[in-house]
């Protein structure tokens, strides 16, 4: 890859921290990965600072356009693929957060977990990140499970994983380590990706 290249996706990964910084902590889930960590993923690196510039800018969107709706909706991409989870008060932002969502050019697929109704207090939302920093801990100790390669997002103790296995086995352990946290109430393993998966897409170059 020539240096322009690497340059530009050094500061596009510098943008994007840039924007989680000067927007709400759901942001900041998932997007701060460090260029080191995002060499390391199946995706590699190209396709993993294209994928946090998107979801940065998706955020920044939905929280310019109204942050009181969409504060507690968060967003992760993995390969042009968009996972939108949280809750909005309202229907009708269940449906705008999709179109947002689809603003983006790189956008292949938005999948949509956002629930309808209260959005929960600082005590549940405390218990969320507790479940996912479990989570990160158990797979990241883990020598069977490539860790670097999952995102797990909690909503009211529902846990969506979102991202790319190495196999079958691999995911097996890591649904099998959530089913260990306290308060786990559901596991959603539907939206990870097979290493081997022939309709992955990624960025070439």
């Amino acid at each position: 890859m020539r240096f322009r290249n690497i340059l530009a996706l050094t500061c596009g990964l510098a943008a994007t921290a840039a924007l989680a910084g000067c927007t709400p902590v759901g942001l900041a889930v998932g997007a701060g990965a460090t260029a080191g960590s995002v060499a390391l993923e199946e995706r590699g690196f190209k396709q993993g600072v294209q994928d946090r510039i998107v979801e940065a800018s998706i955020s920044k969107s939905l929280f310019d356009y109204n942050l009181d709706a969409f504060g507690n909706v968060n967003v992760e991409v993995v390969e042009g693929r968009v996972l939108l989870t949280g809750r909005v008060a309202e229907p009708e932002h269940r449906v705008e957060a999709v179109r947002f969502a689809w603003r983006e050019d790189d956008v292949v697929e938005v999948i949509n977990e956002i629930r309808v109704g209260e959005t929960g207090d600082l005590a549940d939302k405390g218990k969320d990140a507790w479940i996912a920093a479990q989570l990160r801990t158990k797979i990241t100790v883990d020598s069977q499970v490539k860790a670097v390669n999952y995102n797990a997002e909690v909503v009211n103790g529902t846990v969506y994983l979102f991202g790319i296995a190495q196999s079958e086995s691999e995911l097996n352990r890591v649904i099998a380590h959530a089913r260990t946290i306290e308060s786990v109430r559901r596991i959603v393993p539907d939206h990870v990706r097979m290493k081997d998966d022939p309709s992955r897409k990624t960025v070439s170059g």
